[in-house]
């Protein structure tokens, strides 16, 4: 039986491949190999647009009054960093680009808050910036972070 986290990133894997510019989409992620679990390419240029999914920690813990006696709540961070390419020279077009794909991923996540029933509900946080900042020019960049909450039975 698979883990619940690779359940939950196959999700977000999912939703995200369901972007596709059309309504109220800005970008078009459904190309093959547009969404890749794991993190982007060292010393070559990401896929844009593309989207990069990797795991963060996941905490286990016992919330008195919230988890349930045979269980243990978990809470596992996901980071979600999308690139699109800047679309003009203008200074702001790079951060733009980029708060427009952010804007699509939340609202794919955001449309199945329980991934499926993987999860009781996910929260996100992100930042979008100009890719000169990581010396990548010409491309717009989205930094999410997911806070998936859910209960894992002990022993199973």
């Amino acid at each position: 039986m698979a883990s619940t986290e690779r359940s939950i990133l196959e999700r977000i894997k999912v939703d995200c491949e369901a972007i596709d510019g059309t309504g109220s989409y800005n970008y078009d992620f459904s190309a093959s190999d547009s969404v890749q679990l794991g993190t982007e390419p060292v010393g070559a240029v990401p896929r844009a647009p593309g989207i990069y999914i990797f795991p963060l920690p996941v905490q286990s813990s016992r919330i008195t009054g919230k988890t349930p006696l045979n269980s243990y709540t978990r809470v596992f961070n996901v980071q979600i960093d999308v690139w699109v390419p800047r679309t003009s020279e203008a200074a702001a077009n790079a951060i733009l680009a980029a708060l427009d794909a952010q804007s699509d991923v939340m609202r794919a996540l955001e449309n199945d808050p329980t991934l499926n029933g993987s999860c009781h509900d996910l929260e996100i946080s992100s930042s979008a910036y100009d890719g000169e900042a990581v010396q990548v020019p010409g491309y717009g960049v989205a930094t999410l972070r997911v806070t998936v909450e859910y209960n894992e039975v002990r022993g199973q």
